[in-house]
């Protein structure tokens, strides 16, 4: 699939339905806030863009992931532009909260992954996007918004902020800022993982920041603080992506298929979720290590991995929204049944859901190699970890269990009536 993106739902209330969904840019994802202009005429999405259809032989200039927002011109309901918050050669890495100054002419945009905030002069920005053309070589290059972003081809048209924005970094003390308030001429930010609130004066000739802290400092332990280096961009060249880039949600999925270097190129794997990867091996044979090296581009200390190692173990399964207080649903009792009874459960047994094997269950693809075996994945929290496969190629479960599966090579389940499937589906997906 060629163009995959994320999409805002423009919903009318009184109506109750979605009137509209304005589609991002392909690759957009992790939607962190959005925010409507003081005069109502725009909305600004924060998101990331992924480059999942590049080897991941680099991370410079955007290859992997960006960093971005969408403003949506709400009078026509049409994305306007998106614009990279990075810059070519310093990403900012995981965008998180907006706030708008009263008079909306300053936007202030929170980046957890590399502790700064961006203070974007938006009515500059707005010409810049709508007024005419400039053309390269003419008038001031720090206004060359669109220019700019021609000279740099990994994120091809989507332009820098360049000549319109402050990039404010703040203290050392102050860690994973997420949520952004303006008062008057100060932005007030909170700080996810220090437990502080940046105070930052707008208006000030030379900028200082008060770092404020919210409660007595407890000692950290060790999972805390690798949950920390995971969302932490600093631990990555040039600062465009953390660990959470791609696990978001708590070492999660992003949903999208990357061509990683540990298994050689070409061969593009679905991301999988980190949860229960320490007692559901293999898990790629170096782990966290190997993430650090060859995604983010850094060596790092192994007390940092130890850590995130730590933080990994310490995460525990989410109840499926498919319960029905807390249990499984009559149609999910019916699944499990057809579960037993297709062979699925020979491969997939409680309580991890895994027998921790390699098999060839006929889902290799045309660049895979063809003495690739598959790891047989958990299927706790499978209800969040879509698309299924190791190539992301069965949209839903019912796709996994029909054309991804005709010849009942991973369960006995092409004889299975629809309701059969269904009951099936609504189990795993209760797991």
């Amino acid at each position: 699939m060629d163009t995959l993106s994320a999409v805002v739902s423009v919903i009318d209330l009184a109506a109750g339905r979605v009137v509209q969904e304005l589609t991002l840019p392909s690759g957009s994802g992790l939607l962190n806030d959005i925010r409507v202009s003081p005069d109502g005429k725009f909305a600004v999405v924060t998101h990331l863009v992924a480059s999942f259809h590049r080897p991941t032989t680099q991370v410079q200039a955007g290859w992997m992931n960006a960093n971005a927002q969408t403003i949506i011109d709400l009078e026509r309901l049409t994305v306007l532009a998106t614009v990279l918050l990075d810059e070519p050669d310093s990403g900012a890495a995981n965008p998180w909260g907006q706030a708008w100054s009263a008079n909306g002419a300053q936007l202030v945009v929170a980046h957890a992954g590399t502790h700064e905030i961006s203070v974007i002069d938006f009515p500059r920005l707005i010409q810049r996007l709508t007024g005419p053309s400039t053309t390269p070589g003419q008038g001031d290059a720090a206004d060359l918004i669109l220019a700019e972003a021609r000279r740099y081809e990994f994120i091809g048209e989507l332009p820098y902020l360049v000549g319109a924005r402050q990039r404010i970094k703040l203290p050392a003390t102050d860690r994973g800022p997420r949520a952004v308030l303006v008062v008057g001429r100060t932005a007030y930010v909170a700080n996810y993982f220090s437990d502080t609130l940046s105070v930052i004066g707008l208006d000030a000739p030379q900028v200082q920041v008060e770092s404020i802290p919210l409660a007595p400092q407890p000692h950290a332990n060790r999972a805390r603080e690798g949950e920390a280096w995971f969302n932490d961009a600093s631990l990555c060249l040039q600062g465009w992506q953390s660990c959470a880039s791609c696990h978001p949600g708590e070492a999660r999925v992003d949903g999208l298929d990357w061509d990683l270097f540990n298994d050689g190129l070409g061969n593009p794997k679905n991301t999988k979720s980190l949860l229960l990867t320490h007692r559901t091996p293999p898990a790629m044979s170096a782990g966290v290590r190997a993430g650090i090296e060859h995604i983010l581009f850094t060596k790092q200390p192994e007390s940092v991995a130890v850590a995130i190692d730590a933080y990994l173990e310490s995460l525990a399964p989410e109840p499926s929204p498919y319960r029905v207080r807390s249990r499984l649903s009559p149609a999910a009792r019916r699944g499990e049944k057809v579960f037993r009874r297709a062979g699925c459960a020979s491969c997939h047994p409680p309580d991890l859901f895994t027998d921790l094997q390699s098999h060839d269950v006929g889902t290799r693809r045309p660049f895979d190699k063809p003495t690739d075996f598959y790891d047989t994945p958990t299927l706790v929290e499978v209800w969040r970890t879509a698309p299924y496969l190791h190539d992301g190629s069965a949209a839903t479960l019912r796709e996994v269990f029909t054309f991804r599966n005709p010849h009942d090579a991973h369960g006995s389940t092409s004889r299975l009536s629809a309701k059969e499937l269904d009951d099936l589906c609504v189990y795993v997906l209760s797991l």
